[in-house]
């Protein structure tokens, strides 16, 4: 078998692997969305609680991402039909949505970590911080940060009919690259929501040995585990595509090497896969926690 036939059926391999991943993390996406929302929106414990003002938050924002990525990218893989190509304003305006919805993802998933560190923590002017007010004030402040931030993909993004959609500045695509992309959307929430969720769990256990209420007790539990999976997940996920992302930018690749070029366009659906799970699979697994501790 030549290279060119093996390179083919690769893509071909790849190609089918990312519609049909890419397709149930639709669905299960959307079905688990819309559980945990009716879960938080309707349980007594959870109406007036911050920690699950940040767990609604972050659910309705991972709808959105989901409902606005994942079926243009399965229609470009299915149909072969780009929009980025076929509407100059959608060029411009997809990666502004994408990369705002997952900044704000990101941030919710940090302010939560941090929040049930305050909540849980054993001192009281720490305690008194994590507030619901203070969360919505951070939620909502995060979103306008974020639309702000990212505007400025409207002006970078263009389009060319040689090589489609894309940044052209050479400067902005080497900021793109290394700072709003690994730093920005890998290093620093990894980083962030694994020390101070890992730090909530200390405080957890510690809660234990402390004279409180048992359905304080349990609601601390219940809501750290949950936040403590997002975060398991969050990073699990992304890092993948962070690797991939520092390795496509330190290796040249000869462009005549059908193989090679066909291997990491695969990797990369791999990579790419793992990252819309966050949004997707992680609101199953929170359901399963809570309806674990609730019952």
């Amino acid at each position: 078998m030549s290279s060119s036939s093996v390179a083919l059926t690769i893509l071909f391999a790849s190609k089918q692997f990312a519609i049909y991943v890419y397709f149930l993390i639709l669905i299960c996406g959307v079905i688990g969305n819309i559980c945990n929302i009716l879960v938080f929106t309707c349980h007594k414990l959870f109406r007036r609680n911050q920690a699950a003002f940040y767990l609604i938050a972050g659910t309705i924002n991972d709808s959105c991402l989901l409902l606005i990525v994942l079926p243009f990218r399965i229609t470009e893989l299915a149909f072969a039909f780009d929009m980025t190509r076929a509407s100059l304003i959608w060029c411009k305006f997809r990666p502004m949505i994408s990369h705002t919805l997952t900044l704000i993802l990101f941030s919710i998933v940090c302010f939560a970590a941090i929040d049930q560190y305050l909540s849980t923590n054993h001192h009281n002017w720490l305690k008194q911080l994590s507030t619901l007010k203070l969360a919505r004030r951070l939620v909502y402040s995060a979103i306008i940060v974020w639309i702000m931030y990212d505007s400025m993909f409207l002006y970078f993004f263009e389009f060319r009919s040689t090589s489609g959609c894309t940044i052209y500045n050479v400067g902005f695509a080497f900021y793109y690259s290394f700072f709003h992309y690994i730093t920005l959307n890998g290093i620093i929430p990894v980083l962030v929501s694994s020390i101070f969720s890992l730090l909530a769990y200390s405080n957890v256990r510690r809660i234990v040995q402390m004279r409180m209420s048992v359905v304080r007790r349990k609601l601390d539990k219940q809501l750290t585990a949950m936040i403590l999976a997002k975060v398991a997940f969050l990073v699990l996920t992304i890092l993948p595509s962070i690797v991939f992302r520092i390795y496509i930018l330190n290796v040249t690749v000869d462009p005549s090497d059908s193989i090679r070029i066909s291997i990491e366009q695969f990797l990369s659906n791999i990579a790419y896969g793992l990252f819309y799970i966050n949004p997707s699979v992680c609101n199953l697994l929170q359901l399963k926690f809570f309806l674990l501790f609730a019952f």
